[in-house]
């Protein structure tokens, strides 16, 4: 297998021999130096980042409650569909990032596979929902140390929160991958007990939840769900279980990453999966109360009273807190890598990219990124839930469809799934059925009026914006413009 530097020589996004920001005469010093992230990771390293990321207590208590709330026990069935997506995410973003491990991302990838215009798209749909993300985080840590802690005021948690993730994010790699990784098994203990709770002596089958879904109505009684209600249930429960993509964020800091990237992209999607949908059909199969738990304002809270007392619940409100607040470090954590993306490949202005793609030398962590990423999430913070959700609720429409139609290309063309790179099994069926899962869920955003249509919408023109921004600015630079894809990054 020939390297993308003679792979992409002719393509339009080819990457250029050195960096921008030398040509605009980026100055080094002696704490900094500029686009060279340093390969310090191992693969259970990146495992612990990726699944603390996607913080499986985080997706329980989020989607799963919400969709518990919505669909009642459909609930079971749904995230058990769920997992099929899971899956399909998984594969697709094992065979891209094994094949492109940047700081980038997916949009190094499906830029070099699709053209610039790919890569910009799917870097601005990241970037613009880096704040939002981070910030309902934030929020959400505030909620649940209030509930544990009644007389914590929710602004001082959530900005606390913030700052320290910052202070740990700003640490080297290493360091941020074991605090994350000693929360994670935290939070995966928290599983346990949830799903060990409902399982252990389960008083109603899945068959039963899976065919027949109920919930609780307005006033108080059993009804069926509606095809719309699960349908967008549907959304919330993949949404909330799909993972994996995250760990090629770090991919110019892992060894050996083409041969180890898709494994730890498969296994992390897998593992996180695993762990949140099983404690969601514990509860819908062994809530000794079900009517009690689905009519909750805080179903998983409730059930957890039910099973052990009320101490129990507000123990777990403090491990839901700090599987929050884990997540929230590995998303700035690889934010950061986004922003350091943004600069080291001068999609910006000429300062602003200098100032993003400094690396510190000792940590080896894009610092000035990292400070970046935070600053643009402390404003949102301020924002009402129901607009931060504006902001993520059609994201995955959009970026995995893009990174379906990338693997398919690139297969074709030789840049993914050959020698030497994780390849995908039964190949076309995975890009295949997440174009097909795209468009279920296009066509279930668009039927919310409350989140999912706005969302296609603001994200839709934002990515026209950005399209704009690369045809107008990027491309009519001296010698045009193409993201650094350094010949270290593809060492193996």
């Amino acid at each position: 297998m020939k390297k993308h530097t003679d792979l992409l020589s002719d393509a339009p996004f080819a990457p250029s021999p050195e960096p921008t920001m030398k040509s605009e005469g980026a100055a080094m010093d002696r704490t900094t130096t500029n686009g060279q992230l340093q390969r310090k990771l191992s693969s259970f390293e990146v495992l612990l980042l990726t699944l603390s990321g996607l913080s499986p207590v985080f997706s329980i208590f989020g989607a799963g409650s919400d969709v518990l709330q919505h669909a009642g026990t459909g609930a079971a069935g749904l995230f058990v569909l769920a997992f099929g997506v899971a899956v399909i995410y998984a594969v697709i973003y094992a065979e891209l990032g094994s094949a492109f491990p940047y700081a980038g991302g997916d949009y190094v990838g499906i830029g070099a596979i699709l053209g610039g215009w790919a890569g910009v798209v799917v870097l601005a749909l990241w970037a613009v929902a880096s704040g939002p993300s981070i910030a309902f985080e934030a929020r959400l840590v505030g909620v649940y140390v209030h509930e544990w802690v009644p007389g914590a005021p929710a602004a001082v948690v959530t900005f606390g929160a913030l700052g320290v993730a910052l202070v740990i994010a700003l640490l080297a790699a290493r360091v941020g991958a074991l605090v994350t990784g000693v929360f994670l098994a935290v939070e995966l203990a928290a599983v346990l007990v949830l799903s060990a709770g409902g399982l252990w002596h389960p008083l109603r089958g899945l068959h039963a939840a899976v065919a027949y879904p109920l919930a609780i109505n307005e006033s108080g009684a059993w009804s069926p769900v509606a095809l719309g209600t699960l349908a967008v249930g549907a959304v919330s429960a993949a949404c909330g279980t799909v993972g994996g993509a995250q760990a090629i964020y770090f991919g110019e800091e892992l060894h050996d990453p083409h041969r180890r990237m898709g494994r730890v992209v498969l296994l992390s999607g897998l593992i996180g999966a695993v762990a949140i949908i099983v404690p969601v059909v514990a509860v819908v199969l062994g809530a000794p109360n079900l009517r009690e738990v689905l009519g909750s304002s805080a179903p998983l809270a409730t059930f957890v009273s039910q099973i052990a007392g009320p101490w129990a619940a507000r123990a777990l409100s403090a491990a839901v807190a700090l599987a929050i607040f884990n997540a929230m470090i590995a998303q700035v954590m690889t934010q950061s890598r986004l922003f350091f993306s943004l600069g080291r490949d001068a999609v910006l202005t000429g300062g602003l990219n200098r100032v993003l793609a400094k690396v510190d030398r000792v940590s080896g962590v894009p610092r000035a990124a990292t400070v970046v990423v935070v600053a643009l999430a402390a404003p949102c913070c301020f924002l009402a839930d129901h607009t931060l959700l504006v902001f993520l609720a059609g994201l995955l429409v959009y970026v995995l469809a893009l990174a379906c139609v990338a693997v398919l290309v690139g297969r074709r063309k030789g840049l993914t799934g050959g020698a030497g790179y994780w390849r995908a099994l039964m190949f076309p069926v995975a890009p295949v059925l997440g174009l097909t899962v795209c468009a279920l869920f296009a066509f279930a955003d668009w039927n919310d009026r409350d989140a999912g249509r706005p969302s296609l919408f603001i994200l839709g023109a934002l990515a026209i914006v950005a399209m704009a921004w690369c045809q107008l600015v990027l491309k009519r630079r001296p010698g045009g413009w193409s993201p650094k894809v350094s010949a270290d990054a593809n060492a193996c």
